[in-house]
């Protein structure tokens, strides 16, 4: 199993330099607004590709010292006996270096180290928001078990981005575009199976549970994209790759009207419905809407059980009873992985008891609670 030893942090957002162990308990993160406990999570969370779980610029991490200057920032960790090492380029401000064991490496394969997932503040209106923020959440459920995901889905919007440009150029250019065009068919398949058996697996974790073992609501997901729907009626990928490469070609004088591209798998979009209710979760209500996050994110866990996914859990327990809070500390143990967990008073995770290592923070600096 995966587990987080020991972290380092250097000039990142508000901390100046921090030094901590972990036990392999459950972490308890508390303090008041602005202590620096979601500084904390993002650190953690740049520990698997991509831009962390504010998706913030390389540039904005870095802490400001007295003298009004920025540093530049470091995270290191030690995962198993392994060091892991992400940090800023001082020389390149707006970029980031990675290192395993002190050799350079590639989010890739730190993808097949650390597999982190995480809840937000900043997620609790995801049914109702723009479909790319569900997109993003599915594909971080996708990582976790397809850890080529992240750079599959760089290159198809790289190739993407590209055919944007002789789009809205107006350039006419058959040999490039089919060229652009065969790339990101191949990358866009790719993207549509791993996001298919995702939801495959979700759903599966999520009707094997009875009700009565639920203390969220369950969801049942469906995505809707062309090329996912041909996945789940069976058809091979490469039938799928030829079909992508069509439809980007035959649409091709209709996108040069719009300067953009209209079709593919960055425009698909994940459906959630609530089971009990039967009602789309964008038609739930605030709460419930959280409640089905919540409920999504363990059934993930659960079903990704044999990658221990780390859980990063920011706030989540602020707006749930007594009761639900403490039956949700009894599924997060149960799931035997390391969880981080913030909130702003101690009596949020009582029932937890000694079972979670707790810390305070203040002004950016964590004392041990007992």
């Amino acid at each position: 199993m995966s587990y987080i030893d020991y972290l380092r942090l250097t000039d990142f957002r508000s901390y100046e330099s921090l030094d901590i162990k972990f036990d392999r308990r459950p972490v308890v993160l508390f303090g008041s607004n602005g202590a620096g406990k979601t500084n904390l999570l993002e650190a953690i969370s740049f520990l698997s590709p991509g831009r962390g779980l504010r998706g913030a610029k390389i540039e904005e991490l870095s802490r400001l010292s007295s003298e009004k200057k920025y540093k530049a920032w470091g995270i290191n960790a030690e995962l198993n006996q392994t060091r892991l090492s992400i940090g800023q380029i001082p020389e390149n401000p707006r970029r980031k270096i990675t290192k395993v064991n002190g050799k350079n490496s590639t989010g890739t394969e730190l993808a097949k180290l650390i597999t982190l997932m995480w809840l937000t503040p900043m997620q609790d209106r995801l049914f109702t928001g723009p479909a790319a923020d569900r997109r993003k959440f599915l594909d971080r459920f996708t990582l976790v078990h397809t850890p080529s995901h992240g750079l599959t889905t760089l290159r198809y919007e790289k190739m993407r981005s590209e055919r944007n440009r002789l789009l809205s150029d107006g350039i006419n250019d058959k040999g490039w575009f089919e060229a652009i065009e065969s790339d990101m068919a191949s990358q866009g398949a790719s993207i549509a199976k791993a996001r298919t058996e995702t939801v495959d697996r979700l759903n599966q974790e999520i009707d094997n549970r009875s009700q009565s073992n639920d203390i969220f609501p369950r969801g049942k997901v469906s995505l809707e994209g062309d090329a996912e729907e041909k996945f789940k009626k069976g058809m091979a990928f490469e039938d799928i790759e030829d079909y992508l490469r069509e439809k980007f070609k035959s649409t091709r004088s209709l996108d040069m009207k719009a300067g953009r591209t209209l079709h593919g798998v960055h425009k698909s979009d994940l459906n959630v419905v609530n089971i009990e209710k039967n009602i789309d979760a964008s038609q739930c209500s605030t709460g419930e809407q959280k409640a089905l996050l919540i409920g999504l994110t363990l059934a993930h866990a659960r079903a990704q059980a044999d990658r221990s996914p780390l859980l990063l859990l920011d706030e989540v327990a602020a707006h749930l009873d007594m009761d639900r809070r403490a039956a949700l500390i009894e599924e997060l143990i149960s799931l035997g992985t390391q969880i981080f967990m913030t909130g702003t008073d101690a009596l949020l995770f009582e029932a937890f008891g000694d079972r979670a290592q707790q810390f305070e923070i203040k002004n950016g600096i964590l004392t041990k609670h007992h």
